[in-house]
Protein backbone atom coordinates (compact mmCIF):
# COMPACT_ATOMS: atom_id res chain seq x y z
CA UNK A 1 0.00 0.00 0.00
CA UNK A 2 1.23 3.46 -0.90
CA UNK A 3 0.12 6.83 0.49
CA UNK A 4 0.98 10.03 -1.35
CA UNK A 5 0.76 12.81 1.26
CA UNK A 6 -0.28 16.05 -0.41
CA UNK A 7 -1.28 14.27 -3.60
CA UNK A 8 -3.00 17.29 -5.23
CA UNK A 9 -4.75 15.98 -8.36
CA UNK A 10 -3.03 12.59 -8.08
CA UNK A 11 -0.53 12.87 -10.94
CA UNK A 12 2.05 10.68 -9.20
CA UNK A 13 -0.56 8.09 -8.30
CA UNK A 14 -1.82 7.98 -11.89
CA UNK A 15 1.71 7.24 -13.11
CA UNK A 16 2.20 4.56 -10.48
CA UNK A 17 -1.15 3.02 -11.46
CA UNK A 18 0.11 2.56 -15.04
CA UNK A 19 3.21 0.69 -13.83
CA UNK A 20 1.49 -1.22 -11.02
CA UNK A 21 -2.17 -1.74 -11.97
CA UNK A 22 -2.97 -3.84 -8.88
CA UNK A 23 -1.34 -1.57 -6.29
CA UNK A 24 -3.36 -0.24 -3.36
CA UNK A 25 -2.95 3.51 -3.79
CA UNK A 26 -4.08 6.26 -1.44
CA UNK A 27 -3.80 10.00 -1.77
CA UNK A 28 -4.16 12.39 1.17
CA UNK A 29 -4.97 16.00 0.35
CA UNK A 30 -7.60 18.16 2.03
CA UNK A 31 -7.50 20.66 -0.84
CA UNK A 32 -8.21 18.31 -3.75
CA UNK A 33 -11.32 16.43 -4.74
CA UNK A 34 -9.51 13.24 -5.61
CA UNK A 35 -9.05 11.42 -8.85
CA UNK A 36 -9.42 8.11 -10.56
CA UNK A 37 -7.33 5.10 -9.72
CA UNK A 38 -6.72 5.74 -6.03
CA UNK A 39 -8.58 6.14 -2.76
CA UNK A 40 -8.75 9.81 -1.80
CA UNK A 41 -8.37 10.72 1.87
CA UNK A 42 -9.16 14.24 3.05
CA UNK A 43 -7.96 14.12 6.65
CA UNK A 44 -5.29 12.43 8.75
CA UNK A 45 -8.04 10.65 10.67
CA UNK A 46 -8.99 8.88 7.42
CA UNK A 47 -5.73 6.91 7.79
CA UNK A 48 -6.90 5.25 11.02
CA UNK A 49 -6.49 1.49 10.77
CA UNK A 50 -4.27 1.70 7.67
CA UNK A 51 -0.61 0.75 7.38
CA UNK A 52 1.44 1.79 4.35
CA UNK A 53 4.52 0.17 2.85
CA UNK A 54 5.46 3.47 1.22
CA UNK A 55 4.58 7.04 2.17
CA UNK A 56 5.61 9.85 -0.17
CA UNK A 57 5.56 13.60 0.32
CA UNK A 58 6.95 15.33 -2.76
CA UNK A 59 7.19 19.12 -2.63
CA UNK A 60 4.88 19.32 0.39
CA UNK A 61 6.87 19.77 3.59
CA UNK A 62 7.94 23.31 2.70
CA UNK A 63 4.25 24.26 2.75
CA UNK A 64 3.64 23.03 6.31
CA UNK A 65 4.00 25.06 9.47
CA UNK A 66 5.60 23.51 12.55
CA UNK A 67 2.43 21.89 13.90
CA UNK A 68 1.46 20.40 10.53
CA UNK A 69 5.01 19.14 10.01
CA UNK A 70 4.79 17.31 13.32
CA UNK A 71 1.42 15.87 12.25
CA UNK A 72 3.11 14.51 9.13
CA UNK A 73 5.86 12.85 11.18
CA UNK A 74 3.23 11.42 13.56
CA UNK A 75 1.46 9.97 10.51
CA UNK A 76 4.72 8.31 9.42
CA UNK A 77 5.42 7.05 12.93
CA UNK A 78 1.91 5.60 13.27
CA UNK A 79 1.06 4.37 9.77
CA UNK A 80 4.32 3.31 8.13
CA UNK A 81 4.78 -0.46 8.07
CA UNK A 82 7.74 -1.76 10.13
CA UNK A 83 9.77 -2.44 6.97
CA UNK A 84 8.24 0.48 5.05
CA UNK A 85 9.94 3.54 3.64
CA UNK A 86 8.99 7.20 3.53
CA UNK A 87 10.31 9.27 0.62
CA UNK A 88 10.23 13.07 0.69
CA UNK A 89 11.47 15.82 -1.59
CA UNK A 90 11.82 19.51 -0.95
CA UNK A 91 13.12 22.50 -2.85
CA UNK A 92 16.55 23.88 -2.13
CA UNK A 93 15.95 27.55 -1.37
CA UNK A 94 19.59 28.26 -0.52
CA UNK A 95 22.83 28.63 -2.44
CA UNK A 96 23.47 29.67 -6.01
CA UNK A 97 20.63 27.42 -7.26
CA UNK A 98 18.14 29.82 -5.65
CA UNK A 99 19.07 32.75 -7.85
CA UNK A 100 17.82 31.29 -11.19
CA UNK A 101 14.56 30.30 -9.44
CA UNK A 102 13.99 33.86 -8.30
CA UNK A 103 14.93 35.28 -11.69
CA UNK A 104 12.57 32.89 -13.48
CA UNK A 105 9.72 33.77 -11.12
CA UNK A 106 10.24 37.47 -11.69
CA UNK A 107 10.54 37.08 -15.47
CA UNK A 108 7.26 35.17 -15.61
CA UNK A 109 5.37 37.86 -13.72
CA UNK A 110 5.78 36.53 -10.20
CA UNK A 111 7.00 38.36 -7.14
CA UNK A 112 10.37 36.60 -6.70
CA UNK A 113 8.70 34.43 -4.04
CA UNK A 114 8.72 37.33 -1.57
CA UNK A 115 12.51 37.74 -1.51
CA UNK A 116 14.04 41.19 -1.36
CA UNK A 117 17.37 41.70 -3.10
CA UNK A 118 19.11 41.45 0.28
CA UNK A 119 17.24 38.24 1.16
CA UNK A 120 18.20 36.71 -2.19
CA UNK A 121 21.87 37.60 -1.82
CA UNK A 122 22.08 36.32 1.77
CA UNK A 123 20.33 33.06 0.88
CA UNK A 124 22.14 32.61 -2.43
CA UNK A 125 25.65 33.50 -1.34
CA UNK A 126 25.81 33.31 2.47
CA UNK A 127 23.42 30.31 2.79
CA UNK A 128 21.42 32.19 5.41
CA UNK A 129 17.66 31.72 5.18
CA UNK A 130 15.43 34.77 5.54
CA UNK A 131 12.54 34.55 8.01
CA UNK A 132 9.61 32.40 6.89
CA UNK A 133 6.61 34.22 5.49
CA UNK A 134 3.30 33.85 7.25
CA UNK A 135 0.87 31.31 5.81
CA UNK A 136 -1.26 32.38 2.86
CA UNK A 137 -5.08 32.51 2.98
CA UNK A 138 -5.44 28.75 2.70
CA UNK A 139 -3.09 28.29 5.66
CA UNK A 140 -0.15 26.91 3.69
CA UNK A 141 3.38 28.14 4.13
CA UNK A 142 5.33 29.65 1.26
CA UNK A 143 8.83 28.82 0.07
CA UNK A 144 10.59 31.89 1.40
CA UNK A 145 12.82 30.97 4.30
CA UNK A 146 12.35 27.21 3.95
CA UNK A 147 15.57 25.33 4.75
CA UNK A 148 15.59 21.64 3.81
CA UNK A 149 18.55 21.14 6.14
CA UNK A 150 16.27 21.75 9.14
CA UNK A 151 13.87 19.11 7.77
CA UNK A 152 16.80 16.70 7.42
CA UNK A 153 17.83 17.33 11.04
CA UNK A 154 14.23 16.69 12.15
CA UNK A 155 14.09 13.40 10.22
CA UNK A 156 17.46 12.24 11.60
CA UNK A 157 16.30 12.90 15.19
CA UNK A 158 13.62 10.23 15.03
CA UNK A 159 14.04 8.12 11.91
CA UNK A 160 16.78 6.23 10.09
CA UNK A 161 17.82 7.90 6.83
CA UNK A 162 18.57 5.19 4.27
CA UNK A 163 19.23 7.33 1.20
CA UNK A 164 19.40 10.94 0.17
CA UNK A 165 20.31 12.83 -2.93
CA UNK A 166 20.11 16.21 -4.63
CA UNK A 167 19.07 16.89 -8.22
CA UNK A 168 19.66 17.57 -11.01
CA UNK A 169 23.45 17.24 -10.48
CA UNK A 170 23.86 14.78 -7.63
CA UNK A 171 27.65 14.76 -7.93
CA UNK A 172 27.82 18.52 -7.30
CA UNK A 173 27.56 20.43 -4.03
CA UNK A 174 23.96 20.69 -2.79
CA UNK A 175 23.95 24.50 -3.23
CA UNK A 176 24.14 24.02 -7.00
CA UNK A 177 21.07 21.76 -7.02
CA UNK A 178 17.41 22.65 -6.90
CA UNK A 179 15.88 19.66 -5.05
CA UNK A 180 16.64 17.43 -2.08
CA UNK A 181 15.32 13.87 -1.80
CA UNK A 182 15.40 11.69 1.31
CA UNK A 183 14.26 8.13 2.01
CA UNK A 184 13.90 7.07 5.61
CA UNK A 185 12.50 4.30 7.79
CA UNK A 186 11.29 3.93 11.32
CA UNK A 187 14.34 3.89 13.57
CA UNK A 188 13.49 0.43 14.94
CA UNK A 189 13.26 -1.18 11.47
CA UNK A 190 15.95 -3.43 10.08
Amino acid sequence: MLLDFGCAAGELLARIRVQFPNANLYGLDPYSSGGNGYIHLRDLADCDGLTFDVITAFEVLEHLDGARTEEFFALVRTHLAPQGVCIVSAPNMLGPALLPKLLHTQMTGGSALGYSTGDALRAGILLKSPPRLRPNRSGTMRHKGYDWRATRVRIAQEFKIVSESVTPFRWLWWGLNSQWFCAFRLSNSV
